[in-house]
């Protein structure tokens, strides 16, 4: 997919309708042939994005997403180019990282929760503390 790509309506791949079918009472003649996509200028162009990488199967997109450049052929890899983007993982799906890039990743963890805990900031990067049962939120 194109990095300019925007939100449009595509054609089902044959092998998609397929595997989709599970939907549909296993009955491939009433799956959709079309379904809306978002393009990847589209969630760039929004305020903050979180992606969530999870798993084994999952890892070589999360190593391609962060340790290599950005590159179409690796759409999730635009992520770095966002200026509020977050990626969150799993173990699992670190698998095919650098140890060093694993390592350098816990470490920015590691003083993030020495400095304002591991529970404490939000998705828009405000920091959120609990007084009296209000909450209040500083941003940075």
């Amino acid at each position: 997919s194109s990095l300019n790509s925007r939100t449009r309506v595509k054609t089902l791949a044959y092998d998609t309708i397929v595997a989709n079918a599970r939907f549909f009472d296993n009955d491939i003649t009433k799956v959709p042939n079309l379904a809306l996509t978002v393009g990847v200028a589209t969630v760039m162009d929004a305020r903050e994005v979180c992606i969530i990488i999870t798993g084994a199967h999952k890892a070589l997109a999360l190593a391609k997403c962060i340790e290599e450049g950005v590159n179409h052929m690796w759409t999730v890899s635009a992520i770095q180019l966002h200026p509020r983007g977050m990626i969150v993982c799993d173990e699992d799906a670190t698998l095919e990282l650098h140890v060093k890039t694993v390592n350098y990743f816990k470490s920015i963890e590691k003083v993030h929760e020495q400095l304002i805990g591991s529970d404490n900031v939000g998705l828009q990067g405000g920091v959120r503390s609990w007084r009296g049962g209000a909450e209040s939120t500083y941003h940075q």
